[in-house]
């Protein structure tokens, strides 16, 4: 049987997580199906035996929630953007940072955006969160 990484998302936090190649060969050798667990790592029972070390805990990233924002427009400031590599990100209103690739650039608008720039943008569900769109200075 062939074996692969794959994601899975937590029926109690929501959280993904990975469902480990190592997991998978594991329920394997006990005889059980191999279907990804309900739970990720952070929300099972530890079992007495297998207890792993405690990562440092990161500080809690909230979502932002697109379904209750809209798509917008939106005031911003451009965090970095670099035209080389063609992408860059806008922080948010509340802090959050919002990715936006060249495509997502306005018709005509000239893609040299200085850090600190205030901008205004839509946002777009990608399968990698959200994304700004339609990006232009602000008209002083």
């Amino acid at each position: 049987m062939s074996y692969r990484d794959t994601w899975a998302v937590c029926t109690k936090c929501g959280k993904k997580f990975i469902f480990r190649v190592e997991e998978q060969r594991q329920l394997a050798l006990e005889g059980k199906e191999i279907v990804p667990p309900a739970l990720c790592p952070d929300c099972r029972p530890a079992r007495p035996s297998a207890r792993r070390p405690q990562r440092p805990q990161r500080r809690a990233e909230s979502r932002l929630d697109l379904a209750a924002l809209g798509p917008g427009p939106y005031e911003g400031v451009i965090k970095w953007y670099d035209d080389e590599k063609g992408y860059g990100f806008i922080i948010h209103p509340g802090g959050h940072e919002i990715f936006f690739h060249r495509t997502g650039i306005a018709p005509g608008e000239s893609p040299d955006f200085p850090d600190g720039t205030p901008v205004t943008y839509c946002l777009e569900q990608t399968e990698k969160g959200p994304q700004a769109v339609d990006v232009e200075r602000m008209v002083a």
